[in-house]
């Protein structure tokens, strides 16, 4: 019996659920799941049943984007993610998947095709189910939950090596995953260079009216979904939902918000919205000079005045955050957004670059 080929830290990337060219020349994209590395013996078997244990998640789902030729010629890409400069990952918020960043990773690896990103699907959305996906566990559902799934997943693929990685992190959280970011683990990463940029993060520790709010909206649909009734008031919770949630999105971002929805099991997103209203875990204290927060003068889901609050109390200044006009997707562009949503895309590409070079330097 011939002995099994000795596993290699990128064994994960010969088997993608799908690859695609994005609209940026040379710039290319695979999709993965974590069941599919294990059942093709691409990862160590015995990681999946541990990732599933800590995190609740049947399965984890991630985009991998990268520039085909970096130094003007085409590579393998297992050397591109391993001689790559960083990794951004793109975490999306609650009701949402790696789409929602339209062709933000992309952009980001054009302007520099030394970058690599890592768009996953977070927190019982997408690609990503709990495994009690009717009735999750509440402290997996939050912010905590959120970041520490994403932490263990990058610890599973190797991608996060503790002592001196030359690689430089850049975190990027929307919403919920805005405020996971401040849950980030510190222990392990000392050596490493990493930084985080948090868009319009729910943070609700200040904002007494929004808390409530969230948790109404838990407790509505958990009723909904004992008595029965979820379908109709389901169909009218979303359309109030996406009015709120995406009202200056782009067309593509407010179907992909509307497809997710639909297709989450109501208990994920009860639990969700009840543990985002709770804001019971207020983020630990730490050095702020690798965080940077933007947020939307117009957002009716992020409170502006508590979040600014909220944020003093953590010890952040004015040169850790930029108020931007917009609403919750301030960096989505529609027809009647692009006045505004335009710059503010540009900043949030140009803040992604800049974080990584004086990470890296």
């Amino acid at each position: 019996m011939g002995r099994r080929t000795r596993r290699t830290r990128w064994d994960w990337l010969k088997d993608s659920l799908a690859t695609r060219q994005e609209s940026p020349r040379w710039v290319m994209s695979q999709l993965h799941s974590l069941t599919q590395a294990a059942k093709n013996d691409l990862i160590s078997p015995e990681l999946l049943p541990r990732f599933q244990d800590a995190t609740g998640l049947a399965d984890f789902v991630w985009r991998v984007y990268y520039h085909r030729r970096p130094t003007g010629r085409v590579q393998p890409v297992p050397d591109l993610l391993a001689k790559a400069q960083g990794y951004v990952v793109f975490m999306h918020g609650w009701d949402g998947s790696h789409a929602i960043w339209e062709d933000l990773p992309a952009e980001v690896c054009q302007a520099n095709p030394h970058l690599v990103c890592l768009a996953p699907d977070v927190n019982g959305f997408g690609g990503s189910p709990f495994i009690e996906a009717e009735m999750p566990p509440l402290e997996l559902c939050g912010p905590h939950g959120d970041m520490q799934a994403v932490e263990l997943w990058l610890d599973l693929l190797r991608l996060h090596r503790p002592g001196g990685q030359r690689q430089a992190f850049t975190f990027v959280g929307h919403s919920m995953s805005g405020a996971a970011l401040f849950h980030k683990t510190i222990r392990g990463w000392e050596e490493n260079r990493y930084s985080l940029l948090a868009l319009a993060p729910a943070m609700l520790h200040k904002d007494s009216v929004m808390q409530a709010f969230y948790r109404a909206l838990g407790i509505g649909i958990g009723a909904g979904w004992q008595y029965a009734i979820l379908d109709r008031f389901k169909d009218h919770l979303a359309t109030r939902a996406m009015e709120l949630l995406a009202a200056d999105a782009s067309r593509a971002v407010k179907k992909e918000h509307d497809r997710i929805f639909r297709q989450t099991a109501k208990g994920t997103i009860a639990q969700t919205f009840f543990a985002l209203g709770l804001a019971e875990e207020i983020p630990p204290s730490r050095p702020r000079d690798n965080v940077y927060v933007m947020l939307a003068h117009r957002d009716r889901l992020v409170g502006l005045g508590p979040t600014l609050d909220l944020l003093e109390e953590m010890g952040m200044g004015s040169q850790n955050i930029q108020v931007v006009m917009g609403d919750h997707y301030f960096f989505s562009i529609s027809r009647g957004s692009r006045r505004l949503h335009a710059f503010n895309r540009a900043e949030l590409l140009r803040h992604i670059l800049r974080l990584h070079d004086e990470r890296r330097a």
